[in-house]
Parts: structure tokens; C-alpha cells; sequence
């Protein structure tokens, strides 16, 4: 078994609270996607009034369709249709199952709000072709949506805006702060495991830091086996030094999920940590797969850093750089280390040992 290291609280939270982050993003998301659906539905009443009835009434009604459609799908698939939901096993049946399942109750939907909302406005019932019209349009962006969900859930969503608005089409140099993250011990738990059940835990413990990361508005660059990459641009970064704050509130989450480990894997999850700062040069790559990577010495510093804590015997180091550009790091025990050799580098690196308060 591998346990925690002791944690200490988390310096108290004053931008968001790490329990309701992500579910402030979610109900962001949710009202972003009620908004454009409502515009959308009064455009496309604007359209079909020529025909059937005064602009003013098909545009409410249009409004109205939007609004009630996508509160009631966007819902599903926001707050519904995600790990740790009531409805999550639905998730492990086959895509194909999925998308059936979803067509059938998303139509019967679509067809309700169509057929009932206009004789709530004390309209008359839209015509079968106009009705089918609705209803087909209706579905499809519908389905327009819930591509972008899936997509956005897979790439990020920061990465999946930045590559609609191509911010990245061309290489631009940023300051970021890279914190890499390794839970302790997963080579011995795998083995212990097996492939699958070490799949398992793994997943268990990136879904129980999700929550910190959110709080303390981070992003996740990328899954490297059992490592998580987290990175903040140095504005992002610099408050209340969120990189810092961000890795004790993942212990502290792991913390108080321990007995759930227990008693699923035998195994308590510990982690490590390295943060560094500098600069990168960030730009989209790839052709049949695009995708927004960072190139520079500051990812491979932050990994060899991560390294380094085993030679040390800390749990997390930071760099003189990445500390020198935080706020509000009295709130943490700094532990000079000197001048560290980092393998790989010419160049020693001056170092902190971080601990919380």
C-alpha cells in the first residue's frame, strides 16, 4: 500500500470554491449554449413567419423552441451524461447504443417542444412540412452541439476555442507556467493490478484533481502515462500563486477519497511535483490530427525537476523563476535547495522545496 504524505490544509480559497469549479463551468457552458439556441431559434421563426404567422409571435416561439430544446439537451448532456453522474454506466455502452439511444429521446423532445409550444402562444399548429422542417433542423444542430461537446471534452476546452478562433495558426511566444504532476508508486500498482484495474485507478485519480484544477483555473495540457501536465499562462498563473495552491489541493482532494481507494485498488495515491516558468513558443501541429502543442526548455526543466524530488526526498519542487513571479507565496514553507544539477541540462537550476503551511 502507498500512502499519503500528511496534507496540510489548502491556503484558503478566494476565486472560486474547489467543490462547485467545475460545476460553475459547466453552468457557464450551460447558459452559452441556452443563449446561442435561443438566438438561432428567434432567427430561424423570423424565417418561417413569411408564411405562417406575424414575426413578432413566430420569433417568441422560435426563441421559445431554442431555449426549451437546448435547456432540456444541453442539460442532459452537460450535468447528466458525464462520469460520476447517476446516468454514467450509459456511457460505457457501445458509441453506436449511444448515439441511438440519444437520436430516439432527442427527437421525441424536439418533436414536443415543435408540435405543443405554438399552441401555448395561442398559435395554430405549424404545417406537417413545416413541422418535419423544424424538427429536422432542430436535430441538427442539435447534433452540431453535441459534436462540439465531445470534441471539446476530448482536446480541452481552451484548445478546442483556440483552434476554432486559430489564435495558433501562426507560432507565438508566451511565458507559461508548467506544473507537472506523477502520482507515487503506479509502477508497483500496475503490476500488483494488472493493466486494467491500473487503468482504473489512474482515471480514478485524474477525475478526483479535476475539481482543483478548475478552482484554480488551470489547464490540462496532456495525460503522459501516469503523469498530468497542468499549465497556466504567467498572468493566469501569478494570483494568489494558483500553480502552487493547485498541487495541495490535489492532495488534499486524494486525501479525502483515500478510503474509496482503499477499498477499489488496496492503494492510496501519493503525488510529486515540479513547476517551472519560462518561455515556450505555442502553435498548432499535425495533418490529418491537429492539435495546439508548446515547444521549448521549459517543459523538459519542469520534467527533470519532477525527477529530481526523488533525489531530494520532497514532494514538490519548484523553480527560482516560477517563484519569483508568484503572488502570495507566504502562504507556503519554502525550503532553498540551492543550485540544483538537473540531468541532461549544462546548466544547474536554483530551486524551492515547497511545502504547505
Amino acid at each position: 500500500m502507498y500512502p499519503l504524505a500528511e496534507v496540510s490544509p489548502p491556503p484558503a480559497n478566494r476565486t472560486a470554491s474547489p467543490r462547485t469549479a467545475l460545476r460553475r463551468l459547466r453552468f457557464r457552458l450551460y447558459l452559452r449554449i441556452v443563449a446561442a439556441s435561443a438566438a438561432i431559434g428567434s432567427c430561424y421563426g423570423a424565417v418561417l413567419a413569411k408564411d405562417l404567422f406575424p414575426v413578432w409571435g413566430s420569433m417568441l416561439i422560435g426563441m421559445a423552441n431554442g431555449v426549451g430544446i437546448a435547456g432540456c439537451l444541453a442539460g442532459i448532456e452537460i450535468f447528466l451524461l458525464r462520469e460520476g453522474s447517476a446516468m454514467k454506466h450509459l456511457l460505457r455502452l457501445p458509441f453506436v447504443a449511444v448515439v441511438a439511444l440519444k437520436t430516439v429521446a432527442y427527437t421525441g423532445v424536439v418533436s414536443a417542444f415543435v408540435i405543443l409550444l405554438p399552441r401555448l402562444f395561442g398559435q395554430s399548429p405549424l404545417e406537417r412540412h413545416a413541422a418535419l422542417l423544424t424538427i429536422g433542423v432542430s436535430l441538427g444542430i442539435t447534433l452540431i452541439f453535441v459534436i462540439a461537446l465531445q470534441v471539446s471534452g476530448l482536446l480541452g476546452r481552451r484548445t478546442f476555442r483556440n483552434l476554432i478562433l486559430g489564435r495558433y495558426r501562426n507560432p507565438r511566444a508566451e511565458r507559461r507556467f508548467f506544473l507537472f504532476v506523477d502520482v507515487v508508486g503506479s509502477t508497483a500498482i500496475a503490476e500488483r493490478l494488472g493493466p486494467l484495474q491500473a487503468h482504473r485507478f489512474l482515471s480514478a485519480v485524474f477525475s478526483a484533481v479535476a475539481e482543483p484544477v478548475a478552482a484554480c483555473r488551470g489547464e490540462i495540457y496532456q495525460y503522459i502515462g501516469d503523469e498530468i501536465v497542468i499549465t497556466w499562462s504567467e498572468s493566469e498563473g501569478r494570483p494568489e500563486a494558483r500553480p502552487l495552491r493547485c498541487f495541495f489541493l490535489m492532495e488534499s482532494f486524494l486525501a479525502e477519497e483515500k478510503e474509496h481507494f482503499r477499498a477499489g485498488f488496496a492503494a492510496e495515491p501519493g503525488l510529486r511535483a515540479a513547476l517551472h516558468l519560462g518561455e515556450v513558443i505555442a502553435g498548432e501541429v499535425g495533418e490529418v490530427r491537429r492539435a495546439i502543442v508548446y515547444h521549448g526548455d521549459v517543459m523538459n526543466t519542469a520534467s527533470r525537476l519532477e525527477q529530481a524530488t526523488r533525489e531530494q526526498g520532497c514532494r514538490f519542487i519548484a523553480s527560482a523563476a516560477a517563484i519569483d513571479s508568484l503572488d502570495s507565496t507566504n502562504e507556503y514553507q519554502m525550503t532553498d535547495l540551492g543550485m540544483l544539477p538537473l540531468r541532461g541540462r549544462k546548466a544547474p537550476i536554483r530551486a524551492w522545496a515547497v511545502e504547505s503551511r
